[in-house]
């Protein structure tokens, strides 16, 4: 147990002769084995920073030194006299008996092991099992054991082993040229972009002499800046010309690391050079790229303002449609009211048509809000067919005449999991750009069939929906075709486009767990393809389940703390829930709310807040009702809100303004009911 428990096969003996010399040159020693019991020896053996023990012919520990025991873990006592195979066990004195039937012949043996430490668990040990000689008989008398435990030093090579394995494998497949230098200056490893610049295999390429291939002007400049990095023993970085294989020059920028050994001693250097010459033509040529950079400059600026632009306008529609729907939340809910209690046949159709036209303004706000960017996107099932033949007028408008427009549209085709609205803008976005390539007129198609992906770096396996718009336009590069998606990427002069409409598309498409694809040849249009995954469930079942005609239910008289700044809101919400039959108190900052609250927590049932709000926020606000007051319900509502973009309402009912009053009726029951469970 003293040495290991698994054996690992030979190693080498901490001597400077190898195994085999050591076994050669060996003489067993010639003492008393009486002298083990001696006190002087046992005290001497206790101070050895060695391991040690004696074993006699009968395999029997008759002397075990301090250390040894301490490594064990067993009283010294308790070990003397047992025989190996009882104090390691019959499985590891099984594995390591021919070497020591092997030292019981008078053979000296070495070897490495692991063993399973009781404690520590498996630990490595390098064993020396040495003949001891009867002088009186000439015969080996028992074998003096000394082992060492190896364990740190064989962790530290596996790790080093491990290391260097990890770097070549990275070395292998990356693009800069990569090495391992040796003290002496010689290659150890080269990887495949290094072989490739110098034009050889890999074995000829690790003794290719680097220092022929320096351009002459740069040479002793080189060695010298070489010969003081390595000095530091620090990372040092050298510019310089190589001739490449096919005899061409190019500048390389080389960054060489010191390599350290087990014991910390250097051992070598790691480089990595990448190819620099474009850079340093740049560099050396800049007086003549002066003007060209400053157009760079100009269409930099240019885009930048353009950018400030398009984020102040996000910024002044998102307010609009803020303010716009809380004037619609009035309307919708009054036309509802009217629309539902109207009597006389013509006054309720006026009504009806006016409720119609209220909620297309606030679909419009819904678009606003997408061009905004801060609306957070609403997946649905949603038919794509259906969808763009609604939009057909607005195409119609955005194109012109000049355009032909076909559809092969699959009305029957099952939904696909996105957000209509976002659906519609990725669309308009699309036929804008295709509209612009075709400044003459031509033919834009729109398509839609199912696809089944499997094996797709980019999207997961199963069925998507492929919506495919096609032009007949001027079509792209490749080069350009590979940056369409880039924010502020666009081929247009100044002032003709911002460079968004693509990346709004490819945004969508990925947000959607999809896709988008582009194919295009110069002169031969271009086609898109956004692929969306498919719905559970239809469509149809989401949505009537989502605008079903449950009527408003009663409120029985339970008591709705109100908080909404907006005078026009607060006195149409409280008019309202009064007439469903709630008892109503309303406030007009969250402060207020939190007042009254804490003057009275059973004053309310329910809080219903507006979000965006002077001071504190309704997310806000309901967080520290739910802290302090745990069971009343909170029921939020906004048409607007950078923190409901992000899908930070942190679990709370949320009511979308403009609502009805059946959507405000069992939004408000249901958190009631699941508040009293």
């Amino acid at each position: 147990m003293a040495e290991g428990g698994r054996i690992k096969g030979l190693g080498t003996a901490p001597q400077p002769e190898s195994a085999a010399q050591a076994a050669s040159d060996f003489v067993p020693l010639q003492l008393p084995a009486a002298m083990f019991t001696g006190p002087g020896l046992l005290a001497l053996a206790d101070l050895l920073p060695v391991m040690t023990a004696y074993i006699d012919r009968d395999r029997r520990y008759r002397f075990i030194n301090k250390p040894l025991a301490e490594w064990l873990e067993q009283p010294r006592k308790s070990l003397i006299g047992r025989t190996m195979r009882e104090v390691i066990g019959a499985k590891a004195y099984d594995e390591r008996k021919p070497m020591l039937d092997a030292a019981l012949k008078g053979e000296r043996v070495f070897f490495a092991s692991t063993f399973d430490h009781p404690t520590r668990g498996l630990v490595a040990a390098q064993s020396d099992y040495v003949p001891w000689l009867d002088p009186a008989t000439g015969k080996v008398d028992g074998v003096v054991i000394v082992v060492t435990d190896i364990s740190e030093q064989r962790a530290t090579e596996q790790a080093l082993r491990e290391s260097e394995a990890r770097f070549r494998r990275i070395a292998d497949s990356a693009p800069a040229m990569m090495w391992v230098t040796r003290l002496d200056r010689k290659r150890d490893f080269v990887n495949d972009a290094y072989a490739e610049f110098v034009g050889l295999p890999r074995e000829d390429a690790r003794i290719y002499d680097w220092r022929s291939a320096i351009h002459p002007d740069d040479a002793e400049r080189v060695v010298a800046e070489s010969v003081a990095g390595e000095a530091t023993l620090k990372p040092f970085t050298l510019e310089a010309r190589y001739r490449r294989h096919d005899g061409e020059y190019r500048w390389l920028r080389s960054v060489s690391q010191p390599r350290f050994g087990v014991d910390e001693e250097l051992v070598g250097f790691i480089g990595v050079a990448t190819d620099i010459t474009l850079a340093k033509e740049a560099e050396l040529d800049l007086r003549r790229q002066v003007e060209q950079h400053s157009r760079e400059l100009l269409t930099a600026q240019e885009q930048l303002r353009q950018s400030q632009k398009m984020e102040a306008l996000g910024q002044l529609t998102g307010g609009i449609a803020h303010d716009f729907n809380n004037l619609l939340t009035v309307v919708v809910g009054g036309l509802d009211i009217i629309a539902k209690r109207a009597e006389d046949e013509k006054l309720k159709r006026y009504a009806d048509n006016a409720l119609a036209a209220a909620e297309r303004g606030a679909r419009l706000t819904g678009q606003l809000l997408a061009f905004s960017r801060v609306q957070r996107l609403e997946v649905r099932p949603t038919h794509v067919a259906p969808l763009i033949q609604n939009m057909r007028p607005l195409l119609r408008n955005v194109l012109g005449p000049g355009i032909e427009k076909r559809f092969d549209l699959d009305e029957e085709m099952v939904p696909v999991m996105a957000d209509p609205t976002q659906l519609e803008v990725a669309v308009l976005n699309l036929a804008i750009n295709a509209r612009d390539a075709m400044p003459d007129g031509g033919v834009l198609s729109f398509a839609t069939q199912i696809v089944r992906v499997t094996d797709d770096a980019e999207l997961e396996d199963g069925k998507y929906v492929a919506l495919t718009i096609s032009d007949t336009g001027s079509g792209m590069t490749e080069e350009i075709a590979s940056r369409a998606f880039e924010p502020f990427f666009t081929t247009k002069e100044v002032g003709k486009g911002t460079g968004l409409g693509l990346s709004q598309a490819f945004g969508f498409a990925k947000q959607s767990d999809g896709d988008i694809a582009v194919a295009s040849e110069p002169g031969q249009g271009a086609t898109f393809t956004i692929y969306l995954p498919q719905a559970a469930v239809p469509a149809d079942a989401v949505e009537a389940a989502a605008t079903g005609t449950e009527p408003a239910a009663r409120g029985r008289g339970y008591r709705v703390l109100v908080v909404e700044d907006n005078d026009d809101v607060g006195q149409f919400s409280t008019e309202l829930l009064e007439d469903l039959g709630y008892t109503v108190r309303r406030v007009a900052s969250a402060d207020a709310a939190l007042a009254i609250l804490a003057e009275d927590e059973f004053s309310a049932d329910l809080v219903f807040s507006d979000v965006i709000m002077p001071g504190m926020n309704g997310v806000e606000l309901a967080g520290i009702v739910r802290e302090r007051y745990p069971g009343l319900p909170v029921v939020l509502t906004s048409g607007y809100s950078n923190v409901l973009a992000e899908n930070a309402h942190r679990g709370f009912e949320l009511i979308q303004k403009p609502y009805s009053v059946e959507l405000l009726s069992r939004s408000l029951r249901k958190a009631i009911s699941e508040a009293r469970r």
